[in-house]
């Protein structure tokens, strides 16, 4: 295992603990108050990413492999990552957290079905997908609910403290996430794609970021939800879970040639994702009164 595989679910833990220093209970409970932000947001990212998928695949003309390993990422959940992006760029990070949490939950059912499809068409051979249980549990528990209820104690019970803390880590959080992904993109196993291909692999994983942005923002529009959460949406439906996609891909299939994909989207899609996040932070003035507040 190399530093990024064992220090990264560490500092995952503590840059999703610095989300829950800036949610209280209130932010959740008027997420619950927009349920059809959560079915909608839910539902589209299961419809329309996979069918985006295929139009990007075709469009480029990829390889089949190459174009089920994209399809792998787009039936995974969202990433932790995009809870942390949601709360830098100072957006609804309540309503981030609640997407990961039930697309996480969902996908136990919704990814062996649309991956299973996805794999029939792309590589034309009957496949059964084994979604990794244990490993999205263990995501939802130790890497989502633990760490965010650790961060929201800490505000309400040490408000002082996490006002002093809040504004120095959410710039360290910046940097952090810069190095994290640069380390990721290091060691990603991209060296076994064709040179021939690579210039347009990367470029259909842009288009692929890009599209996927697109969906976010026009599915919480027809939501008639306000700036916040259409860029919340954005973000949600644009960082996907690469570590489900590939222990599928992996363990699952028995299939190195299927995290393809997903080592290009992290060097492609995961900067794209940061630097849109760090643009709305400059944008938007910080709120008033309590972190948790989000601006409107």
């Amino acid at each position: 295992m190399d530093a990024t595989q064992i220090g990264g679910p560490i500092v995952l833990f503590l840059l999703m603990s610095i989300v829950g220093m800036e949610l209280t209970p209130g932010d959740f409970r008027r997420v619950a108050a927009k349920p059809a932000a959560i079915v909608g947001g839910t539902a589209s990212q299961i419809v329309f990413l996979p069918l985006m998928t295929w139009a990007i695949v075709w469009l480029f003309g990829l390889d089949p492999a190459f174009g089920a390993g994209a399809v792998l990422v787009a039936v995974s959940p969202g990433a932790g990552i995009s809870n942390i992006l949601t709360a830098v760029a100072r957006a609804n990070p309540a309503l981030s957290v609640t997407l990961t949490a039930v697309a996480s939950v969902l996908s136990v059912v919704t990814l062996p079905l649309v991956a299973s499809v996805g794999m029939r068409l792309f590589l034309d051979a009957p496949t059964d997908v084994e979604v990794p249980v244990a490993t999205l549990i263990g995501q939802l528990v130790f890497m989502l609910l633990l760490p965010i209820g650790l961060g929201m104690w800490l505000r309400a019970n040490r408000p002082e403290t996490a006002d002093r803390l809040g504004p120095r880590l959410q710039r360290i959080t910046i940097v952090v996430i810069v190095v994290v992904v640069t380390l990721g993109t290091m060691f990603a196993d991209t060296e076994q794609l064709e040179i021939s291909a690579s210039a347009t692999a990367w470029l259909a994983a842009a288009a692929w970021t890009v599209a996927a942005m697109g969906i976010g923002w026009t599915t919480a529009v027809a939501l008639r939800l306000d700036e916040p959460d259409r860029f919340t949406f954005l973000i949600e439906f644009s960082a996907r879970n690469i570590a489900v996609s590939a222990i599928v891909a992996l363990s699952g299939l028995g299939r190195l040639d299927l995290t393809f994909f997903s080592g290009v989207y992290m060097a492609v899609g995961y900067p794209m994702a940061i630097a849109a996040s760090i643009w709305r932070r400059r944008r938007t003035p910080e709120p008033e009164g309590s972190a948790g507040e989000t601006p409107g």
